[in-house]
C-alpha cells in the first residue's frame, strides 16, 4: 500500500494502531500521520513511523506531526518493536 491507501484504510476501517514508513508514494508517511492527527474522529489513534530515516530533523518532523513513535529500521530489535506496541496498545 502507498499513503493514499493507508489514508483511506483508516478512515473506513478500525484499527488499534498504524504503522507507517515515511517513504511512500501518493502521499508520505508524515502528511499521512498528519492527516489522521487532524481528524476529530481518528486523532486518538495511536501512530508509530518505522523507517529507515534516523536523522535527528526526521525524527522530530515525524512527532511534531503527531506520531506517538517513531523508530528507525536499522537501529532496533523485534523487542523495541514490541515494546512500542505494547506501550500503545497494551499487551495481548
Amino acid at each position: 500500500m502507498d499513503g493514499m491507501d493507508g489514508w483511506n484504510a483508516v478512515r473506513t476501517g478500525a484499527y488499534d494502531l498504524v504503522i507507517s514508513d515515511v517513504d511512500m508514494p501518493r502521499m508520505n508517511g508524515f502528511e499521512f500521520v498528519g492527516l489522521i492527527k487532524k481528524d476529530p474522529q481518528l486523532k486518538t489513534l495511536p501512530v508509530m513511523i518505522v523507517s529507515y530515516k534516523d536523522r535527528d530533523e526526521d525524527r522530530r518532523r515525524g512527532l511534531e506531526v503527531g506520531a506517538d513513535y517513531y523508530l528507525t529500521k536499522g537501529s532496533f530489535h523485534d523487542e523495541t518493536l514490541l515494546d512500542a506496541v505494547a506501550d500503545l496498545i497494551g499487551q495481548a
